[in-house]
């Protein structure tokens, strides 16, 4: 449910991201940014064949992703088989692993990524990743309230002032993510996704109604590459948030019938995804090149009618209501931290870390005002990158090198070495070049 939200919503990012990378950069890039969540999710599952098989891992739930069970763990290998590219078998596997073995194990309802995180990095990288994903929490909350406030400026029920504007909707996510049982939300991801399908749907005909096809034959008139590096960037970070696969292939793998498929399931995944997304970003791209510039969330585009008002009013209240539904993981990554149990006493606290998330969310967010796409553009760069395309392959090494096989040097390690410098070199540039851009914007919306 909390990957259908954030994806649905990234997708509104999407023809901003077309007209700042260019419609070949973003048709290959597109193609490039999949296969790059391909490998880093081959990365995190082969790290699960590279851990042992330890009783003392138990089974909980906590945060935005799966859950290791003790059932698994025991019994065989989470992916693939026991043999490596380099062809030890399970006896010498066993072997390769005591210093592994010899680590204590992770704290009870540690996630299947943190199990990973503990035993390649210890306590300080779980601490890390749970960090990093608290962080991500908070931009995608902060991007969904600047989101609300800009889809209620944009309509006659618009208050006339940015700040209540934003508070009204902020408000409301508050009020539901007190709620003891947030499960009745969930049935909301899915329609979610109706609404930015139909809002898509509503955009397109407006299109055709101004500009009928002749986007289409002045396409290669277009700007095909970035102007600069930091549009490239931005381009970068929308497409990186949009894909965001790598960090939650493990809810994929766990939520199968036939774990062991998950390899098939993601390859058919990512090419529906490419698909989908070139004709949301290049499609609609050509389609107003005529009449409209893309500088902010696709909703821009739509008209200012009674369906405009219907769809902009569907996305605020999708969004309102699935938004808990990231407040719930971030706070009980919080509360793990903050030693506070999942206990009928301890109820009044978790209300009260829900809280104070909403709220540092609605301050941030009236302080960026309506940047959305900025913001989206660098959670992708800086957050969803570190987390989906730098750990992976870190975590691949490390466990790699905790083995006594570790002096082995094969293709999977170069490339895992290849992949973590591209992954480490692009976050650094692309992440400093979106900060910067996104605070610009800031400083435009309040006129400093």
């Amino acid at each position: 449910s909390f990957r259908l939200a954030t994806v649905g919503t990234g997708t509104l990012a999407l023809p901003f991201a077309a007209e700042k990378g260019g419609l070949l950069l973003n048709a290959v890039g597109l193609g490039l940014i999949g296969l790059w969540n391909y490998y880093s999710a081959k990365c995190l599952l082969r790290c699960l064949d590279n851990l042992p098989q330890i009783d003392e891992v138990k089974d909980g739930r906590r945060g935005g992703e799966g859950n290791c069970s003790m059932t698994e763990m025991e019994q065989q290998p989470l992916y693939g088989t026991m043999e490596s590219s380099s062809g030890i078998n399970e006896e010498l596997r066993n072997d390769s692993y005591a210093e592994i073995r010899s680590l204590p194990p992770p704290p009870d309802g540690t996630t299947t990524y943190g199990v990973v995180a503990w035993y390649a990095s210890g306590p300080r990288g779980l601490m890390a990743l749970d960090m990093l994903m608290i962080m991500l929490f908070f931009g995608i909350l902060i991007a969904y309230e600047v989101a609300m406030q800009s889809f209620i400026n944009d309509t006659p029920l618009t208050t006339g002032s940015s700040r209540v504007d934003l508070l009204i909707p902020s408000v409301i996510v508050a009020l539901l993510s007190c709620a003891p049982d947030l499960g009745f939300l969930s049935k909301f991801s899915g329609m979610g996704l109706l609404a930015v399908v139909l809002s898509f749907v509503v955009i397109a005909l407006q299109g055709f109604q101004e500009n009928g096809f002749s986007g289409f034959r002045d396409a290669f008139d277009l700007n095909l590459w970035p102007a600069s590096l930091s549009e490239a960037s931005s381009w970068f970070g929308v497409v990186v948030f949009g894909y965001g696969v790598a960090p939650f292939v493990f809810n994929f793998r766990e939520s199968m019938t036939n774990p062991h498929q998950v390899d098939l399931a993601v390859q058919i995944g990512l090419f529906l995804v490419y698909v989908g997304y070139i004709i949301m970003s290049n499609g609609i791209r050509v389609l107003f090149s005529p009449s409209h510039i893309f500088d902010g969330d696709v909703l821009q585009a739509m008209p200012n009618n009674w369906i405009s008002l219907i769809v902009r009013l569907f996305m605020t209240f999708m969004v309102s209501v699935t938004a808990p539904l990231i407040v719930l993981p971030c706070g009980e990554l919080i509360e793990g931290k903050l030693g506070i149990d999942n206990t009928q006493h301890s109820l009044h606290k978790r209300i009260f870390v829900r809280l104070a998330v909403c709220v540092i969310c609605t301050l941030f967010s009236e302080f960026l005002g309506s940047g959305f796409v900025e913001v989206v553009s660098f959670i992708g760069c800086f957050c969803v990158s570190i987390v989906g395309f730098v750990l992976p392959p870190l975590f691949c090494i490390q466990l790699s090198n905790q083995s006594e096989n570790s002096l082995i040097i094969d293709s999977a390690f170069l490339c895992d070495v290849g992949v973590l410098i591209l992954g480490i070199t692009t976050t650094a540039i692309t992440s400093s070049l979106t900060f910067h851009d996104l605070f610009a914007s800031t400083d435009v919306e309040k006129g400093m």
